[in-house]
């Protein structure tokens, strides 16, 4: 065999390995490095400032993100300590011991929530407002006084207030009433006679409030008795007809005219003087919102005279005939006529009527005018703003006579005598009377 085949021995050599030699020649010559390896260029002044906003806007979104989160949690733990520990103050259940509140014209839910929460009707104004943000209702509390119970919830509270029976205090009055109370009298038969009451009784009754199970009130005799004795001055009467209210022949009729209809709020626990003055007060402001004086002047007549022939027309006709009315009346007050209407003759009697016989015309009143000889000396009803619009700007015509010629209360005008029997025949024709 070929030894030096295998192991690439030349001739002459013997094998052997001198260990010293090698590790001599081995240390002389290391390992060579691989050419083919390239060194990583160092990176430019750009290119590191547009890592190091890169690495920027890194740790900034992570930073927004824990804030975030941060903030969520106190949010969160706020709630949860507020609605344990911080709750709105609220009573419970419907209250106690009634009270009355007023609410003035122009009060909001706030200024509402106040009075509630001063009078101590309930525990917060926050409260009663959070309520009444939910009811619209109690947003449309028309003013006036309200009997409500000491410490009731909001929602109690809120409640009592839209009730109708706990508007206290409050008056509507109807045009064409009268202070005194009178009868109605029917020309059928079978229908009873009622009684209706007039403005003195409404305003005894309204301002009657009992609390608690106790009621101080007083009665409608009592304010009578103001009424028929107290200055007009005192009592608040408009003033152009101050004069005429003291000159006036019967006590009783006075005030009459000089309450007009419409909604008063009368404060519980009023004296009569105090209780009518309200009332009375506040239609003289009602009488100046007008523009009576000088329309009346411009028609020849006072003030006061104005308002007795509204009075007139108020119960003489209905709406669509009150101007025709109006000028029946100038007529004959300009021609020297008695007026002679059925109105005046049942006012003198306190009695509501559509009929006269012949003895209620003789009646020697100075308010029959049947009887009498011009106005009345006081008005004989409330007139309403129809009314007075019609009799401060009646319509044109020749008009003498009237009468009612069917139920629904409309009227036949006419000129002559002959034309005034044809309407009272219709009339009779109708059922309207006998």
């Amino acid at each position: 065999m070929n030894d030096h085949l295998i192991f690439g021995r030349e001739p002459g050599e013997t094998g052997d390995v001198d260990v010293d030699e090698l590790k001599a020649a081995l240390a002389a010559n290391p390992d060579p490095v691989d050419e083919t390896v390239v060194a990583e260029p160092e990176p430019s002044p750009e290119e590191r400032a547009i890592s190091a906003r890169r690495r920027h806007r890194t740790w900034l979104v992570f930073a927004i993100v824990v804030l975030l989160v941060i903030v969520a949690g106190l949010i969160a733990g706020f709630v949860v300590w507020r609605s344990g520990t911080d709750q709105v103050p609220d009573h419970a259940g419907t209250g106690d011991a009634e009270v009355v509140v007023r609410i003035q014209g122009g009060d909001g839910i706030n200024d509402i929530a106040a009075t509630l929460q001063q009078a101590g009707v309930v525990a917060s104004t926050e409260a009663f407002v959070q309520q009444a943000a939910r009811d619209g209702d109690v947003q449309a509390l028309k003013p006036g006084y309200y009997k409500v119970r000491l410490n009731s919830s909001a929602q109690a509270a809120a409640d009592a207030l839209v009730a109708k029976e706990n508007h206290v205090g409050h008056l509507r009055l109807i045009p064409g009433r009268q202070l005194a109370d009178v009868t109605t009298v029917s020309t059928d038969p079978n229908q009873p006679a009622a009684t209706v009451p007039g403005y003195i009784s409404d305003i005894a009754a309204a301002a009657c409030v009992p609390l608690n199970g106790q009621q101080d009130c007083f009665t409608a005799d009592e304010l009578w008795q103001v009424a028929t004795t107290a200055d007009p001055a005192t009592l608040g009467v408009v003033e152009w007809a101050a004069d005429a209210v003291r000159a006036a022949p019967d006590p009783r009729k006075r005030l009459e005219g000089t309450i007009l209809p419409g909604d008063f709020d009368i404060p519980p626990g009023s004296t009569p003087e105090q209780a009518l003055k309200a009332v009375v007060s506040a239609s003289a402001a009602m009488w100046n919102g007008t523009d009576i004086i000088a329309d009346a002047a411009q028609l020849g007549m006072t003030p006061y005279q104005a308002a007795t022939i509204a009075s007139i027309v108020e119960r003489e006709g209905i709406t669509a005939d009150m101007p025709k009315v109006a000028r029946v009346i100038d007529n004959r007050l300009a021609t020297g006529m008695k007026l002679e209407m059925d109105s005046t003759v049942n006012y003198a009697l306190d009695r509501a009527s559509i009929a006269t016989s012949a003895d209620d015309r003789a009646n020697p009143s100075p308010w029959n005018t049947y009887y009498a000889a011009g106005l009345p000396p006081t008005p004989i009803s409330s007139p309403g703003p129809n009314a007075i619009a019609a009799t401060l700007d009646p319509a044109a015509g020749s008009w003498l006579f009237f009468v009612k010629i069917d139920n629904t209360g409309a009227s036949c005008f006419s000129i002559t005598v002959e034309q005034h029997d044809a309407c009272v025949a219709q009339a009779r024709a109708n059922g309207v009377f006998g």
